[in-house]
Formats: C-alpha cells, sequence, structure tokens
C-alpha cells in the first residue's frame, strides 16, 4: 500500500463486563503503528484515531473491575472505518443470552456501520453481538469452541469453524480467543498501512504474524474464560488427564461433588456436558496431532484416552464429518501409512 495521509478512524465499543486486556489491547497495537508511520511519513497528526464508547449504559465495568465512562456508540452519528467488540466475561448461558437481548440499539447500529463500509470484528464471545445483529448469517466465523453448542442453537444459518484463529468474512471479521486483539489488530492494520510498517509495529511488540492453528493449549485456555471454581478445577484436572480413560462419576469424585452436580454445573457454566466437553477436548487434541505431526493413528488414539481404534474412528467422524485417515490426508502435509 502506498504512503497515505488520510486519517483513519476506529470504534473500540466496551461492552459491559469486557475484558480490560482486550479492550485496552488493540488501542496499543494503533499506538505503535502511529509511532512508526509518523517517523516514516513525516507526519506530526496521528493517522490512526480511535475512540473508546459505550453501549446501552454510559457507565460500566471491564472483568477487572476498571469503570469506565464514555459515550454511547449508538448515539454517535459518525461513520467508522473500524468496528471493534472486544470480548465479554462468560458468567454462564442464562445471564449471556439475557445480556444479548438488551443490545438492540447496538446491533442497529452496527448494522447501519456495516452498510456504510465500516469493518465490523469481535473476539471471543462478542462474536455473539455480530450474530444477533445478522451481520453473520450465511457467513463462516469463529468463536470460543466451548460455546459451539449454543452458538448453533442460536445462530444455524452461520457455519463455524475453529481451526484458525481469526476469520474474514469481506468486511466482517471473527477471532476466536480473548487474547487475539494483537493479531487481529495487525490484520486489521494490513488493509490500511505499507506492509514493512506492518513488520516493524509486530516486531516492536513481538506479535507472530504467522497464520495461527489452533492447539490444544489454546482451546483449553479459551474454555477458561469463565470464573466458577468448581468447572476451572475440573478443567484443570481434565486437561492432565485427557490421555487417560476416566468417567464423569470418577471425575465428580475427584473434585468431591456429585455426578448430577457436576452435570448441572457443565451445562449452566459451558452449556454442554462434562462427557461432551471430555470428547471435544480428545478429538481437538487428535486433529492437531494429525495435522502437525507423523504419529501413526494407534498412537495418537492413544495419546488422547482412547483403546479402541473403532470406537475412536466412529466418534473422530461424527464430529468431524470424515474418518480420521481421510482427516489426515486433507489437512496435513506430513504422509503416513495407517
Amino acid at each position: 500500500m502506498g504512503k497515505t495521509a488520510k486519517m483513519i478512524s476506529f470504534a473500540i465499543v466496551a461492552i459491559d463486563g469486557c475484558y480490560g486486556s482486550s479492550l485496552h489491547g488493540l488501542a496499543d497495537v494503533l499506538v505503535v503503528a502511529n509511532a512508526h508511520l509518523r517517523k516514516e511519513l513525516n507526519e506530526q497528526q496521528a493517522l490512526l484515531h480511535w475512540q473508546f464508547f459505550t453501549s446501552v449504559h454510559n457507565e460500566i465495568k471491564t472483568s477487572n473491575g476498571l469503570p469506565m465512562n464514555h459515550e454511547l456508540a449508538e448515539q454517535s452519528k459518525q461513520q467508522f472505518d473500524v468496528i471493534y467488540i472486544p470480548g465479554i466475561l462468560y458468567e454462564g448461558a442464562k445471564s449471556f443470552t439475557k445480556k444479548l437481548s438488551c443490545y438492540l440499539s447496538l446491533y442497529q447500529w452496527l448494522i447501519k456501520q456495516h452498510q456504510g463500509g465500516a469493518i465490523i470484528c469481535a473476539n471471543c464471545t462478542s462474536t455473539f453481538f455480530l450474530a444477533e445483529a445478522g451481520l453473520l448469517t450465511n457467513k463462516t466465523s469463529t468463536t470460543v469452541w466451548w460455546l459451539e453448542h449454543l452458538y448453533k442453537k442460536r445462530y444455524p444459518l452461520t457455519q463455524l469453524k475453529f481451526d484458525r484463529l481469526i476469520i474474514e468474512q469481506g468486511n466482517i471479521i471473527t477471532a476466536s480467543a480473548a487474547t487475539s486483539h494483537f493479531q487481529l489488530g495487525l490484520l486489521l492494520l494490513k488493509r490500511f498501512i505499507p506492509e514493512h510498517i506492518l513488520q516493524q509495529t509486530a516486531k516492536t511488540m513481538l506479535i507472530d504474524t504467522r497464520k495461527i492453528n489452533i492447539s490444544p493449549e489454546q482451546l483449553l485456555s479459551q474454555a477458561r474464560e469463565h470464573n466458577n471454581k468448581l468447572i476451572q478445577d475440573a478443567q484443570e484436572w481434565i486437561s492432565q488427564h485427557i490421555n487417560e480413560a476416566f468417567t464423569v462419576q470418577e471425575l465428580s469424585k475427584t473434585l468431591a461433588t456429585s455426578e448430577r452436580t457436576l452435570i448441572r454445573k457443565f451445562k449452566e457454566v459451558l452449556a454442554i456436558t462434562p462427557l461432551k466437553y471430555v470428547q471435544k477436548l480428545r478429538i481437538n487434541k487428535a486433529k492437531y496431532l494429525l495435522e502437525t505431526s507423523d504419529l501413526n493413528l494407534d498412537r495418537i488414539i492413544e495419546k488422547v484416552g482412547y483403546k479402541d481404534r473403532s470406537t475412536f474412528s466412529k466418534l473422530f467422524s461424527q464430529h468431524t464429518g470424515i474418518p480420521p485417515i481421510s482427516y489426515r490426508r486433507q489437512f496435513s502435509k506430513i504422509t503416513n501409512d495407517d
């Protein structure tokens, strides 16, 4: 991209309970990029300009308790180049779905901004806000994988993918992890600033500019973006024993709770049963190993806690739509005869 002095406008919309790091992280990327742009173009004025907004309520608090008081986004008449909604803390399906119903004025504003040419993006749980606005209908998107069931139930016309950190669909961009604001910031800047300045910004902030596949560790990190102690303890134990066979009953005994209570809490916090959660983790780890290693299938099956090849293959096909060998042939450059 050639040199330009056109100011690029960003609206960062803070929803009550949003992650402070996601909220300010994108702005920090813009700060560093501006410094490099000023030096390169000998410009005194910042070429990347951003404003913080709230929605529905002027006064909100971030997930870590930081109070904020800003103009409501839906009251702004300015047409922005980019609008970003950072992820919010997930406190259970009931409170989350109730919150989604409270932002109708924001959804109308987002639609109008999109029609005016704005790039609309969100990460983590806030991808739901774009879907609620109808901006992801008949499009491909990503979100936090552990809310897959809730997402598909609410938005059946949106195709979900979890193998990429960020998915672009024209001027709609979704990112899966709460910590993806750095990569998202670079992806946005790529549309507006010269490539060498983009690389300087990435180097200054030590941001990995490679296209990122989601690893099992990243998936585990996403799934812990809540504040329920029992479920956090369960997730920690599961992650340490994912290569072992165990039952939900054994898990509940380890956590000193009843099986019934554990199932109920998993449904409340993650909108999924513990059995389904463990299955998803095992299959996701198997997918990752099929994509990135040359281990034979039987060894991979052992590493994800299964002993029977037939049972594993059937479950894998149910989750991915294809057998594990076909999955490896399609998604991995490493070939191995199983």
